[in-house]
């Protein structure tokens, strides 16, 4: 089976920048200013702002997003190893993510069931996937996309990731690290299943 070497070494650099910040919150139970932050971004913006993200970033928000995406993407381009991998991986990383919080078992900032604010703290499951969805979405049209396409693109799903990762540290339910650590683990499994997907995607597209 053929891999794509360069996706993988990203792929394991990821890795190790996730393994790095969940082996100091395992250790000290924060990663650099992690309190300070989300006290002050919790204080300085009202909840009301940001809220209704949790509505786009949930479950069923999610899927259904991905879902559209997916569909809008093979109508459009006919990539059907693309649309597959992106779609599969999303939901992967969903369903992922809710294991790697069993492992860290990481208590939130405070509890809030109006905005999905229960269970384990690590990695925030809003964070990656908003990452996974926007992110694999930028994977899966850039090959298709025209110079200014590509700039529009990649800057919408930016500003929607982080969007996204701001409004739980906002809403006091995450912590910084949290957040970070759930773009770094959804672009983990991203790019790890994408080394694997690269080579075949690119044969059928130029085929």
């Amino acid at each position: 089976m053929k891999v794509n070497q360069r996706v993988l070494i990203v792929a394991g650099i990821v890795l190790v920048l996730f393994l790095t910040i969940a082996l100091s919150i395992r250790l000290t139970g924060y990663f650099l200013f992690d309190a300070q932050l989300s006290n002050e971004m919790a204080e300085r913006v009202p909840g009301s702002y940001v809220s209704w993200f949790t509505q786009i970033g949930s479950g069923v928000g999610a899927v259904t997003i991905t879902s559209i995406l997916a569909i809008m993407s093979y109508l459009i381009w006919r990539d059907k190893v693309g649309c597959i991998w992106y779609f599969v991986t999303c939901l992967s990383v969903g369903v992922l993510n809710q294991v790697v919080k069993l492992i860290f078992v990481r208590d939130r900032p405070s509890l809030n069931d109006l905005v999905g604010g229960v269970g384990y703290s690590f990695p925030s499951g809003h964070s990656s996937m908003a990452f996974a969805v926007y992110g694999g979405f930028i994977v899966l049209a850039w090959r298709f996309l025209s110079r200014t396409g590509r700039i529009v693109v990649s800057t919408v799903c930016t500003l929607m990731v982080l969007a996204m990762g701001s409004s739980r540290i906002i809403l006091n339910v995450h912590y910084f690290s949290d957040v970070l650590g759930g773009f770094l683990f959804a672009a983990f499994v991203l790019s790890l299943s994408y080394a694997f997907v690269a080579p075949r995607r690119k044969k059928e597209i130029y085929n």
